[in-house]
């Protein structure tokens, strides 16, 4: 039975993800161009060539211009360089080698339904990995409810599909979060082994996917003080370092051996990004996936609960893990992301983990079953009923809103002023309800959103494949209807 719910989830949380997936985020996304013409060029010329707004020398300059798909949407006018060394090539060639077998003309704008597929089933990949993290710490349950979570919260669904080296970092991060899970049960070198080339992989990406190197040695002292000797803590930390090396040194000489004098331009720069004290603040108030704020009550959940776990005295090592997950790839983004950009692919590492700690939240908020309980699953899990609606479809109507307040916090006053068994189990009716309409709307949501936001406007179209076209059987129609107010 608990084979069949894990696939259940799996499987519903997958075809949510892939429906439409080429078109939410919007097709035209610049940013993920960065990636697709660099590794298209790689592949077919073995020279990357993309976009750039860095200071470039004016000789790598090879084109200026409108580059458009077929003539038409999407477009954009950008400035092309040769070689391009903003980013380590792995991604790139990634999604590059899925726009060259779809038969993508590098020198148009290449359509998002060819090089977000290997980012659907990385996704597919990390949502198995919140799952078997999240049953280590707290349960079957809890990793059900955490791999849900991660599937229907539109932040996390929508940036999952993005074609942004930040979600391979991710996958690597929880495979990485994984294996010290384990090796914390035995304290076995081999558990240890694969994470040097993991990290690789995630540098080879994106040079933050460096740092993964921090978190691990880090752990791994955590996990070893007091049960192993010194000598062997050091020689685990030497092997985690030292295997990391080749492919550090591979990036260095891959850019040098393309372009010396470039990669030290590029570089510079880049360790030149403006970051500042309001680091932690934008990350706080600026919720997003894409270059815009989102209003996600789920994700500000997450939010919300992982500063509770940040701040309540815990002695729970399993709690202290999470938390450390949470924190560390915030320091990630505080560190390099910038103080006020609104560069959302940064957080992606943190999506998975924001995921499980929505779980324990959310099963820690039903144990307590409380007023103060069911007035946070009703402020924050609701939300997407705000973002369902367009002039086609109205918002609540004031005063229905005002009606489910009072009728869905009252048996939570009454519980709070009568300590009364009958008003405790309708609290936690309520609060069950809450949280599964709350599910409901975020799947109408990521199901319609692409027609939602496209309803009164014209939208960027690319081709669609099989998998975008994937649906649930029957099922559908009851998400797609208009919500009365």
């Amino acid at each position: 039975m608990k084979k069949l719910l894990f696939l259940a989830v799996l499987v519903f949380t997958f075809i949510l993800r892939v429906h439409n997936y080429e078109r939410v985020p919007t097709s035209n996304h610049l940013d993920e161009m960065l990636y697709a013409w660099s590794g298209i060029n790689i592949i077919e010329t073995g020279v990357p060539v993309s976009w750039s707004t860095l200071d470039y020398p004016k000789r790598a300059e090879v084109y200026k211009g409108r580059i458009a798909y077929k003539g038409g949407s999407p477009d954009t006018y950008v400035t092309l360089y040769k070689p391009w060394l903003d980013e380590p090539p792995l991604f790139s060639i990634l999604v590059g080698y899925f726009a060259h077998i779809h038969g993508a003309n590098r020198n148009e704008f290449i359509p998002s339904s060819y090089i977000r597929i290997p980012l659907v089933y990385i996704a597919a990949l990390s949502s198995i990995l919140v799952f078997m993290i999240a049953q280590k710490l707290a349960g079957y349950g809890t990793g059900i409810l955490a791999m849900l979570i991660y599937g229907v919260t539109p932040t996390f669904v929508f940036g999952s599909r993005t074609a942004m080296p930040e979600n391979l970092i991710s996958l690597c991060s929880l495979i990485i979060m994984w294996l010290l899970l384990k090796y914390r049960e035995k304290l076995n070198f081999w558990t240890l082994a694969p994470i040097p080339l993991l990290v690789g992989i995630a540098g080879l990406s994106k040079p933050t996917g460096y740092f993964l190197l921090l978190f691990s040695v880090f752990v791994m002292v955590w996990f070893s003080v007091k049960k192993i000797s010194a000598k062997e803590i050091i020689k685990k930390g030497a092997y985690l370092v030292l295997g990391v090396v080749p492919f550090v040194a591979y990036y260095f000489w891959y850019s040098y051996h393309l372009d010396p004098e470039i990669f030290k331009i590029i570089f510079s720069i880049q360790s030149g990004r403006p970051v500042g004290f309001s680091s932690f603040a934008w990350f706080l108030i600026s919720p997003s996936y894409d270059t815009f704020i989102f209003k996600d009550g789920w994700y500000l959940f997450s939010l919300v609960y992982a500063l509770y776990l940040l701040i309540k005295p815990n002695k729970d090592t399993n709690l202290k893990f999470i938390s450390l997950a949470f924190i560390f790839w915030v320091l990630v983004v505080m560190f390099t992301g910038g103080e006020g950009d609104l560069l959302p692919w940064y957080r992606f590492p943190v999506f998975p983990v924001l995921a499980i700690i929505s779980a324990l939240g959310v099963k820690n908020l039903l144990k307590l079953n409380n007023i103060f309980s069911t007035f946070i699953f009703f402020g924050l899990l609701l939300t997407s009923r705000y973002l369902l609606s367009t002039p086609f479809n109205p918002n609540v109507d004031p005063m229905n809103y005002r009606i489910w307040l009072v009728v869905l916090l009252t048996p939570g006053l009454l519980s709070f002023l009568f300590e009364n068994k009958i008003f405790k189990t309708l609290n936690k009716i309520v609060a069950i309800f809450i949280i599964a309409a709350g599910i409901f709307l975020n799947t109408s949501l990521i199901y319609r959103y692409f027609e939602l936001i496209c309803e009164a406007k014209t939208c960027a179209m690319v081709p669609t494949t099989k998998l975008s076209e994937l649906k649930f059987p029957f099922v559908w129609r009851f998400l797609i209807f208009t919500f009365p107010r």
